[in-house]
This record gives structure tokens, sequence and C-alpha cells, in this order.
């Protein structure tokens, strides 16, 4: 059996007897009952079979044959029974206003009499009975950091979510619980979209231009039905519209609070103002926020186009750096063939060789330190103009746009340099050993072809020496006789004599 008709006698008491509720998470107090009254309430609990019992005017425990009218007033302490799925269970419309004022954490409030639910952005009203499936809304900014309220901070409502409907057509003004819900919400409402609240008589105060004073008062079931649900429902639209993103809540709260000011022409009541207001200053706040998000559109995209264009330049530049190593160490290859080339073709000191190279490893490593150097500040700059200039691109567009081609960039010339430098250290390395290596064998081949030609000298010496003494020594009379011999001066030219100013011509005369 399921607590209605409890709910529904309790609450039938404190709206005709007088009776008062005290309505907590565990327990309920139901004082100022008359004997007539206790009964019955005992009797529903005890049908429920609820843990209940009953005191007297003087706090003593009284059996059921004490409770007569002598006794009068009672009080019933009630245990409610807890909920399985962690659900704040509620039982009377008097528990419901003190939760919705003090505020509770579960996500499920079930409250006995609720036939009809009412879902908001934080909880989720239903009856004792029915399932509940419930996920919250991502948290908004709070009221309190939006609305100016010195000295009445508290009036202004911490968190707006409980107070959104997520579906407004679940609303029922016909029924209790919904008004008395209403009532609280359009309170939370009203002092949330405010520029100031005044401290002293809490009047709501827009600042236009113009600007606006709207007067509040208590809001009640009645007050709220005399709203009406169109109203309502449009005064949680323009709610809803100015906190639905963290982000943009100044813009927008600020947008609607001088648009509600511009609506109107005078000072008055806020629940007529709102009733006859709210629809148009809501439309206006969306144009106008349009054209703010245009213009904001318009800078973003400058921004971007000027990011476009300074990651162009630095990938450029970082281009130019990555060619300019190419340039640098294609040149030291050229230099270093060319001394390879000249050290086999003629005798160079390969000291000289040696100086040649360091000079060109210190080129190609001042090249590549120079372009390295380059890099690393680019990098070190846009870490950081990125949270001052580009904080709005999240970090994954930011990623792509920017980080990952200057990474590409910065990779091409980190694997040239390293891969050119360690070629070029190496044919250094190689060439130097070359030039020292063929120095030791030109000077021994120097030493042996001097020795040979010493020898060879030695042996000319010998033969032509021992020619020319053949030729002193013979007599004419072993030849036949030559005219030549008859020479007062006479010049011998290898094996034949030759007088004096004769010719090649005379010679071969005188040989025939």
């Amino acid at each position: 059996m399921y607590p209605i008709i409890l709910a529904e006698l309790l609450d039938g008491l404190v709206a005709q007897a007088g009776a008062l509720v005290s309505e907590g998470e565990e327990h309920v107090v139901v004082s100022n009952l008359r004997a007539q009254a206790t009964l019955q309430v005992l009797q529903q609990c005890h049908s429920l079979r609820w843990e209940s019992n009953a005191v007297d005017e003087e706090q003593n425990a009284t059996e059921i044959a004490n409770i007569v009218e002598d006794f009068e007033p009672f009080k019933v302490f009630i245990r409610k029974p807890s909920h399985s799925d962690g659900a704040l269970g509620i039982l009377t419309l008097s528990g419901l206003i003190a939760f919705m004022d003090r505020g509770h954490d579960a996500t499920c409030w079930r409250v006995a009499r609720l036939s009809k639910p009412i879902t908001t952005q934080a909880h989720y009203l239903t009856d004792w009975s029915s399932p509940a499936s419930f996920t919250r809304t991502s948290e908004t900014k709070s009221p309190r950091s939006i609305v100016k309220a010195v000295g009445a901070s508290e009036v202004v409502p911490l968190d707006i979510r409980p107070w959104i409907l997520t579906n407004p057509s679940e609303l029922d003004f016909t029924f209790p619980y919904h008004l008395a819900w209403s009532a609280r919400a359009f309170e939370a409402l009203i002092r949330a979209i405010p520029n100031e609240i005044e401290s002293s008589n809490q009047s709501l105060i827009f600042k236009g231009p113009p600007k606006l004073v709207l007067q509040t008062a208590g809001v009640t079931a009645e007050s709220i039905a005399g709203f009406g649900a169109l109203a309502f429902i449009a005064l949680q639209e323009a709610v809803a519209w100015s906190y639905e993103n963290f982000r943009d809540v100044e813009i927008k709260h600020g947008l609607l609070s001088t648009e509600i000011a511009r609506s109107g022409r005078s000072d008055g009541h806020v629940e007529d103002y709102l009733k006859d207001n709210i629809l148009t200053a809501l439309e206006s706040a969306k144009i106008a926020y349009q054209m703010s998000i245009s213009d904001i559109a318009k800078d973003t995209l400058k921004s971007l186009s000027d990011l476009r264009k300074a990651i162009t330049e630095d990938t450029a530049k970082t281009t130019d750096a990555t060619r300019q190593t190419i340039t640098a160490i294609t040149g030291a290859f050229a230099v270093t063939i060319g001394l390879v080339a000249a050290r086999l073709s003629s005798s160079i000191n390969p000291w000289l060789i040696l100086t040649v190279l360091v000079v060109a490893l210190a080129y190609v490593g001042m090249i590549v330190y120079s372009g390295w150097s380059f890099i690393r500040l680019q990098r070190n700059l846009r870490a950081d103009w990125q949270a001052k200039l580009y904080r709005f691109l999240p970090a994954v567009e930011y990623e792509k746009m920017v980080v990952a081609p200057a990474s590409i960039a910065e990779s091409t010339f980190r694997n040239t340099a390293i891969v050119g430098v360690v070629a070029f250290v190496l044919m250094c390395v190689g060439v130097a050993i070359f030039g020292f290596t063929k120095e030791s064998s030109t000077l021994s081949h120097k030493a042996e072809s001097a020795d040979v030609n010493e020898v060879s000298t030695k042996i000319n010496r010998n033969t032509a020496s021992k020619n020319f003494h053949s030729q002193m020594f013979m007599f004419p009379s072993h030849d036949a006789f030559r005219a030549i011999w008859l020479s007062p001066l006479a010049v011998r030219k290898g094996d034949i004599w030759y007088p004096t100013g004769s010719s090649i011509e005379s010679e071969s005369s005188l040989t025939k």
C-alpha cells in the first residue's frame, strides 16, 4: 500500500486543521494535532507498517487509549522507509517546499502525491512507485557570480539548474504540487536575470540603458497561477538560454538584462512587467547575440588568418634553414672531393688538407647551429603567445593547425642536418687519413727513385769511361783510312769523330 492516503491526510490537516509538519530525510513530525486527527495518523501509519508514536503537550509518550481531547494537542513522530535507489522520499507538500528552500543533492525526489513528474536540469521529481532514470546536465556558472547583490547574496540562487525545466510540457498549473514548485522556481528565476539586487527591499535593478527597477513581493501559488503558464514557460526559456553555456553566460546575461530594461517604459511590479515583455526581450537578446557572434566570428577569422600566415612564414623560414644546411654540406663535400683529387695529382701538404677540412667542418656546424637556434626560438615564441592570442582555439585544433606543420618542418631540418653532418664528418676523417697515408707512400717512392737514378748514373759513367778509353787507345791501322784523322781539331760524337765546324750532312758523307 502506497502512502498516498497518509500524504493526503497530512496535507489536509495542514490546510484545514492548522497542523504543522516538519519533514526530514528519515522522519516526519506532525504537531498541533487534535485527538481524532492523531488517531487517524497513527492508524494510517499502522496500515503502512511504519514506525510511529505520539506524545502529548507535555512531551510524554502516550498510548492510543490516552489520546483524548483532554490531553490535546498531540504530536506524532513518523519514521519513513528508505529507498533502495538512494532517492529522497518526500511525504507531504510542506516537506517538498522545505526541501526546495534548503536544497538537496539527491537527483531523484520521490513525492508521494506527485502523479505528474517534473523534470529539471538537476532533479527528477516523481511519485514513490515509478522507476527513475535521470542524468543531470553539465554544471553552468552560478548566478551569484553574475548578479551583484551586496548584503543579500543569499537571495540569489547558488545553482540555477534545479529551477529550469527540461520538458516544459509536463507543467500543469491545475495541480497543487506543480504550482508550489513553480512559485519557488519563479522566485529563483527572477533573481537570476537582473544586474543587481537592492539589499534593502530586494528590488531588481536592470542597468539598461535605460535603467529599470522592478519591485518584488512574496510569490504564492495563487500569484503564480495569475502569472500564467505561458509567461512562466517564456521566463524559463529566457533564463535557460542565458545560462545554457558556461563560457557565454556573461554575454547572454548582459544582453538579456539590457533588452528587459529596453522592452518596457516604466518601473513596476516584476510579475506584471515580465508577463508583458519577457518574450520580446528574449527575441531581441537572441538577435543581439547573433550579431555579436557575427562580429566575434569576423575577429576570429582574422585571427585565424594571421595564425595561418605566421605558421606559413615559420615553416618557410625553417625550410630555408634546411636548404642552407643542404647547400653548406654539399659545398663542403665538393671541397673535400677537390682535396682528394688534388692530392692524387700532385703533392700537397697533408696538414694543409687537415686545416681545410677543419674549416669546412666548422662552417657546416655553424650553419646547422644557426638553423636549430632559429627553430628553438620560434617554438618558444609559439608556446608563449598561444595562451595570449589563440586561447580561443581548442587544444586539438591548435595541434592540427600549428604544432603539426611546424613539427614536420622541424623534423625535416633535424633529419637532414644529422644525416649530412654525420656523413661529412666520416668523409673528413677518411680524407685526413688518406692524406697522411699518401704522403708516406710518396716519400718512399721518391727515395727508391733517387737510389735507382744514382745507380744508373754510376753505371752510365763507367760505360762512358770504358768507351772513351777504348777509343783513345785504338790505332788507326786497325780501321780503313778516314780523312777525319788528319783534321787538326776533331770532335767525337758517339762512336764517330767530326771535324770542327762540320754538319750532319758532311758527317753522313764522310761516313759513306
